[in-house]
C-alpha cells in the first residue's frame, strides 16, 4: 500500500492481525523487504499486526532528495505512518538502525508507544569505533575492503553497494551457515547509495539520543546477540542503564540477528514481553 505521510509517499506492508506494531527498518539506503520476510512469519506467534514501511528516500517509497532523510524526519514519518493507518497505541520493534529510530520515537512520542523492543541497537555514534575495531579484527581482507568502502563513501553505485553488503554479511552472524539464506532473503532489496552516504556522513557522526532516553516511559526490552560486532553488548547495556525500567536480554549464540540465529528463543522472549 502507499501512504501519504508528511508530504511524501511511503510504501508500507501490513502482516498479521492483533495489536499494531511499528517495525522501522535498518540498513540506511536499503528497504523493509528483508524484515518483512524474516519477521513477518512471526506475526501470528506474537499476536501482532506488524507494520513495515520503506523510509522516505528508500526502496519503494518516493525517492525524495537525500537531504530530507534525516533521522529526525524519519522518526516523525513513523508517527505519520501510525496516524495514516488510524492506529491508536502501538508497540514498536526496532532492529539495528531501526532500533536507533525506535528509541527516538518512544522518547518523542510517549503517548502512542505502548511497548518498545530494540535489537542490536545503540544510543549514540559511539558504536562506530567499536564496530570498526571488531571488523578489523574479524574480517577477511575482502570483507575489510568492503566494510571500509561502505563507511568511507567510496562505494560508487547502487550495485556496488549491494555487493559490498553481501560481502560483509558473514560478520553479522555467529552461525555462518545462515549467511546464504540471509542474502537470498534480500535478493530483491532496493539499494540507494546516495541516501546511505547522507545518513553516514550527516546523521551517524553526530547521532546521540542518550539524553532523551529518560523520557521513555513505556516498558522496554533491550535485546542483543553476545557476538554482535556492529552494536556490541556494551551498547545494549548502556541503553538498559539509561532506561531504568527496561529489561535486558542477551542471546548467547547470536551475532547481530538473534531473530534469525535463535529464532525460537527470540520469539518466546519477545512474545512474553509483548503479552502475546
Amino acid at each position: 500500500m502507499e501512504l501519504q505521510v508528511n508530504g511524501t509517499t511511503l510504501h508500507a506492508e501490513v502482516v498479521g492481525d492483533g495489536a499494531p506494531c511499528l517495525v522501522p527498518h535498518g540498513g540506511p539506503g536499503t528497504d523493509s523487504g528483508g524484515l518483512v520476510r524474516s519477521l513477518g512469519p512471526l506475526a501470528a506467534a506474537l499476536g501482532r499486526r506488524m507494520v513495515f514501511w520503506d523510509h522516505r528516500g528508500h526502496g519503494r517509497s518516493e525517492r525524495v532528495p537525500v537531504e530530507q532523510c534525516t533521522q529526525d524526519q524519519l522518526v516523525e514519518d513513523a508517527e505519520g505512518v501510525r496516524r495514516a493507518l488510524g492506529l491508536g497505541q502501538v508497540d514498536v520493534l526496532g532492529i539495528s538502525w531501526g532500533g536507533f529510530l525506535g528509541l527516538m520515537y518512544a522518547a518523542r512520542h510517549p503517548g502512542p508507544t505502548r511497548r518498545l523492543a530494540v535489537v542490536g541497537a545503540s544510543a549514540s555514534h559511539e558504536f562506530m569505533p567499536r564496530a570498526e575495531a571488531n571488523a578489523r579484527r574479524q574480517a577477511t581482507p575482502e570483507q575489510w575492503a568492503a566494510y571500509r568502502s561502505l563507511w568511507d563513501g567510496s562505494v560508487p553505485d547502487d550495485q556496488s553497494f549491494r555487493r559490498a553488503f553481501e560481502t560483509i554479511r558473514p560478520l553479522y552472524f555467529h552461525d555462518k551457515a545462515l549467511v546464504e539464506a540471509a542474502n537470498a532473503a534480500r535478493a530483491d532489496t532496493r539499494y540507494r547509495i546516495a541516501v546511505r552516504k547522507f545518513v553516514i556522513e550527516h546523521e551517524y557522526r553526530t547521532y546521540d539520543c542518550r539524553a532523551e532516553l529518560a523520557a521513555i516511559r513505556c516498558p522496554t526490552l533491550v535485546m542483543v546477540g553476545r557476538h554482535d560486532w556492529i552494536c556490541p553488548v556494551d551498547q545494549a547495556e548502556e541503553i538498559h542503564g539509561l532506561i531504568p525500567h527496561s529489561e535486558l536480554e542477551i542471546f548467547e549464540q547470536s551475532g547481530h540477528s538473534p531473530q534469525a540465529e535463535e529464532r525460537d528463543a527470540f520469539t518466546r522472549r519477545l512474545g512474553t514481553f509483548l503479552g502475546a
